[in-house]
């Protein structure tokens, strides 16, 4: 199992982010085990902690410049000086890790050494994400060490690396995390919490009555462009002790505060790709790329891809250009706050879901056909011809790594 001792607040910041204050995971950037990721996004792995200390501190006074886009000198400016000192010792207290070497393992380790700086985080630290009134989910550190919270624990590990732990199920570069932010837990990014007291629910995609189990297989199927587990799986049963868990407490069939992802007003101008693409290149490119393909460490795919073989499918719901813009500007960029108009969210989205990727599986054999059956909305771009291309006509099959 994966976890981060609820005593060593260093451990916490950098495998889990401290939400509550919109501070991702350091290793959302920095990669597994702080290894660096391309030359934007430096190892912090064995670098003095008087170092990292030194230099989070001068972002965090506007003494240094802010770095590309200013992710580090926003994050910082959040960052209270425990967590500051935490993270530093923390990061220095890790192998320092050579290119094309292992990282160290300390950070998904039972054993990994317990920081002296600061005090661990909060009930309310560790609740991140949670709305500040209604219903909260309970702390995140708080799952219970029994035979059932082995089992969510085990949900939330898939959660948090998918291919890694469901890898047979996944045909693509993403987790469950890189759309659902901070394990499942932030609101505005279709929390799990907020999900699981809906279901059993009528679903107009299939046009019928669904279990959880069976919203579930569809996000393995569209989302993770791979192959729906067993409703009675490991997979999914370790996937509902997880939602279950964290919605305890929540009364059922409700619509909670939080749930899903905000819908934005309607677009001032219709979304353009012109317009999408510049906010692209400000906004985007740093981490997932020129090409939307996502930057990998080691091997180990850091931020995820955004079109393309190695990203969701035209089934998902994220192909859906209000579902993305809705996404975008509640999250994106990663660690910023509110950083994108409404109008820009509307264009990227576009631009994004303006690029190819593997086809429905629900494909019929028919473009037209299948446009007609499952992409009949204005704003869906399937089957539409963006720049002398008809997008869906020459979609990689379905199932990413699953059909190799």
């Amino acid at each position: 199992m994966d976890t981060y001792p609820a005593g060593d607040p260093g451990a916490w910041l950098a495998n889990r982010g401290d939400w509550s204050k919109v501070i991702p995971a350091c290793i959302q950037c920095h990669g597994p085990g702080g290894i660096g990721v391309g030359a934007d996004f430096p190892a912090l792995a064995g670098q003095p902690a008087a170092y990292l200390q030194a230099q989070l501190t001068a972002w965090k006074a506007g003494q240094r410049p802010p770095g590309p886009q200013g992710l580090m000198g926003d994050i910082a400016a959040r960052m209270d000086a425990q967590q500051i000192s935490a993270a530093a010792a923390y990061f220095a207290q890790l192998p320092p890790t050579a290119a094309g070497q292992p990282s160290g393992t300390a950070a998904n380790s039972e054993k990994a050494p317990i920081s002296s700086a600061g005090a661990a985080p909060s009930p309310a630290e560790r609740s991140s994400g949670a709305p500040p009134s209604g219903f909260a989910p309970p702390p995140a550190d708080a799952i219970p060490d029994n035979e059932f919270g082995k089992v969510v624990r085990q949900g939330q590990d898939i959660f948090l690396r998918t291919g890694e732990h469901a890898g047979k199920f996944v045909g693509n570069s993403l987790n469950c995390v890189s759309c659902h932010m901070d394990a499942g837990r932030r609101k505005d990014a279709s929390p799990m919490w907020a999900a699981y007291v809906m279901y059993p629910a009528y679903r107009s995609k299939n046009g019928h009555v669904n279990t959880l189990a069976e919203r579930l297989q569809g996000c393995f199927a569209y989302s993770m462009n791979g192959a729906m587990p067993p409703a009675d799986s490991e997979t999914i049963v370790a996937l509902e002790s997880y939602m279950y868990w964290m919605a305890k407490g929540a009364p059922t069939g409700v619509k909670l505060e939080g749930q899903g992802f905000k819908r934005l007003p309607a677009a001032a101008q219709a979304p353009d790709y012109l317009r999408g693409q510049k906010v692209f290149q400000k906004n985007c490119v740093l981490c997932h790329g020129a090409d939307g393909a996502g930057q990998k460490a080691q091997g180990k795919m850091v931020f995820p891809a955004l079109w393309g073989d190695n990203s969701f499918n035209w089934g998902a719901g994220m192909h859906s250009v209000p579902t993305a813009a809705a996404f975008i500007k509640a999250n994106m960029p990663l660690g910023g706050m509110d950083v994108l108009t409404d109008q820009e969210a509307w264009d990227v989205a576009y631009y994004m879901n303006a690029h190819e990727r593997p086809q429905d599986p629900r494909y019929t054999g028919s473009l037209a056909e299948t446009q007609q059956k499952y992409h009949d909305a204005q704003t869906d771009l399937y089957g539409q011809t963006v720049n002398g291309h008809v997008l869906g006509s020459a979609a990689p099959p379905p199932g990413g790594s699953l059909r190799k």
